[in-house]
């Protein structure tokens, strides 16, 4: 789940104008306190370097991700029992991966008051309801196509099977988005991850139909599909689909009628606060971060869409923001832990199954 090619690929350090490093020694400035946050690159770090110019509560040391968010877990572990870090910006598969090994401190809204304002559906919670990571932003998972290639308006799940549509579906293969093309399926059929039945039917139908012209295994190989015209329809991140819009109309099936069987996957991304570390600025600074001014800028500098009620998207992401009801309504937010242990029995399926049909 990726917003751009470059935010999950490894780069150099975020340099950061309030932090100067003598023979691997950290000077902060003398009138603030220093966290360390880890963050991704892209436009995402510059971001965050230009809403963290909008406090003055931190001088903050920014460590980058190298490579998938993931990779910071070892990191951690490693380095157990001291704490490197302050606040981590991941999404949900990291988040529930360290809520497992109980590495995150409880935020709550009394202490971080802008928390408010964010759909409580969105927060990954324990088993005795406590919020534990810091929803940001949302890079939703969903239907989307071209409107000067795709041969017909889509309009329902079922459009998928249309004879019109041969070879014209670029659908990510199971490795990619956690098989959350599949789960979408699921969703839109009436099951969910815990009753995938019908979605693996359906997707055994779409395979013989020969609609799927391109079976995907990474973003770029989605984004030169559809950029180029080989097919017109596929499953995706939303930050993939804008990217393509720059160029081309693009027609997000993110908020059709319910009866539609299109539902998007709510991928969050945000921060955590790492248990040990410097809990109590940590907490004041990314509540900072959460205002609505901060919110609605990073999302604009980002391409993000802010989580924030009262932070306004970018028109271009107007499709992808949810409040509280129409995230009931057009969208779900998956089961991670569940899906990840599910993974290599759908893979397996996918092999056994629905490749031999393409």
């Amino acid at each position: 789940m990726t917003l751009s090619i470059s935010r999950r690929q490894a780069m150099a350090g975020i340099a950061t104008t309030s932090l100067v490093v003598f023979s691997g020694v950290r000077v902060a400035r003398a009138d603030r306190p220093m966290l360390t946050a880890v963050e991704w690159g892209g436009k995402t770090g510059d971001a965050m370097r230009e809403i963290q110019s909008m406090q003055d509560l931190a001088t903050v040391r920014w460590v980058q991700h190298a490579g998938g968010a993931a990779a910071i877990l070892a990191k951690i572990a490693a380095a157990k029992p001291r704490v490197d870090y302050d606040v981590i910006a991941a999404w949900s598969p990291v988040f529930v991966t360290m809520l497992e090994k109980d590495w995150l401190e409880t935020v709550t809204i009394k202490e971080m008051p802008n928390l408010a304002e964010v759909p409580e559906s969105l927060f990954l919670k324990d088993a005795a309801g406590n919020f534990k990571n810091v929803p940001r932003d949302i890079n939703p998972q969903l239907w989307g196509y071209r409107e000067n290639k795709a041969p017909f308006p889509i309009k329902r799940l079922e459009d998928l099977l249309d004879r019109r549509l041969a070879g014209q579906i670029c659908f990510p293969g199971p490795v990619m988005n956690t098989c959350m093309q599949i789960v979408s399926l699921a969703y839109g059929l009436g099951g969910s991850e815990r009753d995938m039945t019908k979605a693996w039917d359906f997707l055994k139908k779409l395979a013989a139909s020969g609609n799927i012209g391109r079976v995907a295994t990474t973003d770029v190989e989605i984004s030169n599909s559809l950029t180029s015209g080989e097919t017109s329809i596929a499953f995706s991140a939303t930050s993939t689909f804008l990217n393509i819009s720059s160029h081309f109309p693009i027609h997000l099936l993110s908020k059709e009628p319910e009866n539609s069987g299109f539902k998007s996957a709510i991928a969050v991304e945000g921060w955590c606060i790492l248990k040990g570390g410097n809990t109590e600025l940590a907490k004041r600074w990314v509540n900072a971060m959460m205002a609505p001014a901060a919110n609605e800028s990073f999302g604009k500098l980002s391409d993000h869409a802010p989580t924030n009620e009262k932070a306004k998207p970018s028109d271009s992401l107007a499709p992808v923001t949810f409040n509280d009801e129409e995230l009931k309504r057009h969208a779900y937010i998956p089961d991670w832990a569940f899906i990840a242990a599910e993974l290599p029995s759908w893979t397996r399926k996918w092999e056994q199954e629905i490749a031999p049909l393409l």
